[in-house]
């Protein structure tokens, strides 16, 4: 109530509690504008504020702290989700993420919950869980904001991590983008497929993973994870349900990744002799 009534002098992380629940909210009203027409929602906005909302939260934390005292880690943490936020939306703006339309995914999904169980799922886990999901991942800030604790070997080790599985993952996206720019235009000219034939990419890091981005996402949060470590001074802390429920959202039975799968399966007749052959998500 107190984030509510007086927002300009909340606790910054009381306050970003409050609004990710509100915006959460807000986003499955916005989904639901294409329910007169369609007869169903559409929650695209969702994925298109994956790769915004995590920095915008750790620079409100960073700028929203400033009057208690310059923190190095907090500036770390913010400069590193910036990097990777803004390189995640322009992979996401050069494959048309922004130029209208829904994720092919999610007409998969839907076509698995018809009527009312859509807009179940939609509110309860496209629209709370994973907007709750993404605050939680950048969490392991605000310790950081609420600490003094000099930075050390575990931040140095964090950020060389984080780094590293940076650069994998714009490696992934990029061979991936380069390969699908590459196949539509083969098939647009009519020109001989030649090693494109197969429909899809399993050369460069996809050759040691079949999700090799998406094992960089996921342990990517996991180092940004450690940063809380020397924050609060426990290996094991509160902020670590943020990493843990990522891993939930790509790993299970059912998830992301076994739904891209399954759509490929549908797609590619020789993807099980590359499914056979490859690691699932662990290079």
């Amino acid at each position: 109530l107190t984030c509510l009534c007086d927002p300009m002098h909340a606790d910054p992380w009381g306050f970003t509690a409050v609004f990710a629940l509100a915006f959460a909210l807000f986003m499955w009203v916005v989904s639901l504008r294409t329910f007169p027409w369609r007869g169903t929602s559409d929650p695209s906005i969702v994925d298109r504020l994956w790769s915004i909302m995590p920095w915008l939260y750790t620079g409100y934390w960073y700028f929203g702290s400033r009057s208690t005292g310059f923190s190095p880690r907090l500036s770390l943490m913010f400069i590193l989700s910036a990097m990777w936020g803004i390189r995640l939306t322009y992979n996401f703006v050069i494959k048309g993420g922004f130029s209208g339309g829904e994720d092919y995914r999610w007409v998969v999904v839907r076509s698995w919950y018809s009527g009312w169980r859509w807009e179940i799922f939609n509110l309860v886990f496209v629209c709370l869980f994973q907007q709750c999901t993404i605050l939680a991942f950048v969490v392991p800030a605000v310790p950081a904001m609420q600490s003094n604790t000099p930075l050390g070997w575990i931040d140095l080790m964090a950020t060389g991590l984080f780094l590293v599985l940076f650069a994998g993952e714009t490696v992934a996206d990029r061979q991936m983008y380069e390969y699908q720019t590459e196949k539509y235009r083969r098939k647009s000219a009519g020109e001989d497929m030649g090693a494109y034939a197969r429909g899809f990419i399993e050369v460069g890091l996809w050759a040691y993973s079949r999700h090799p981005n998406y094992f960089c996402e996921v342990s990517m949060w996991w180092a940004f994870y450690l940063f809380s470590i020397p924050a609060t001074g426990a290996w094991l802390n509160w902020t670590i349900w943020g990493a843990v429920f990522l891993t939930g959202l790509f790993l299970p039975p059912g998830a992301s990744l076994d739904i891209t799968e399954a759509i490929s399966l549908t797609k590619y007749p020789q993807y099980p002799d590359y499914q056979r052959r490859v690691s699932r998500f662990v290079p």
